[in-house]
């Protein structure tokens, strides 16, 4: 009988608090998406990682290159070289076939740890312009709102400080 009271006088209770709580709590949304894809920081850091991509990429082509001459080679030579010759040409195209997707694997797993490495950093400076943001605006809680769903399914348009936390992280970044 006194848990029946106790949950009743709790549930009593539960519009109180939540109007006191909903006066002294502001609550925000940030698109981190769009200020990866905007901000001067996010743009300086896609630049990067497609440059570092771009870089691996002419490696891998020069390889695929050398592949592509030795084989065009070893069809322009197969009829005036021994079987016995054809077969190493052929063993030491298949040796460098197999290090080239060796090093094109490697190649793909630097690429992945790059962008990871320079997501990771981003996001953390991201954290930080949003702390900033949200004080300077008097904000007690920021949520992400992405655009495939997630925790914010709808919000007025005024709690969203996107735009303020592009500005201030462009303002902490700048050199």
């Amino acid at each position: 009988m006194r848990k029946v009271i106790f949950y009743a006088f709790m549930i009593a209770l539960v519009p109180f608090v939540s109007t006191a709580l909903s006066e002294t709590l502001k609550i925000g949304f940030v698109d981190a998406q769009k200020v990866f894809e905007t901000s001067d920081e996010g743009k300086r850091v896609q630049a990067n990682v497609q440059e570092y991509v771009l870089s691996r990429q002419k490696i891998i082509d020069i390889e695929e290159k050398e592949l592509r001459k030795m084989e065009e080679d070893l069809r322009t030579q197969a009829a005036l070289l021994s079987p016995e010759a054809t077969k190493m040409k052929q063993d030491e195209m298949q040796k460098k076939f197999s290090e080239y997707q060796k090093k094109a694997r490697e190649m793909n797993q630097e690429v992945q740890d790059k962008k990871v490495e320079t997501n990771k950093a981003f996001f953390l400076l991201l954290e930080k312009a949003i702390q900033e943001a949200a004080k300077k605006e008097g904000y007690s809680l920021v949520l992400d709102k992405n655009r495939e769903g997630g925790p914010v399914l709808y919000s007025e348009a005024s709690a969203d400080i996107t735009d303020k936390v592009i500005d201030q992280l462009n303002e902490m970044t700048k050199k």
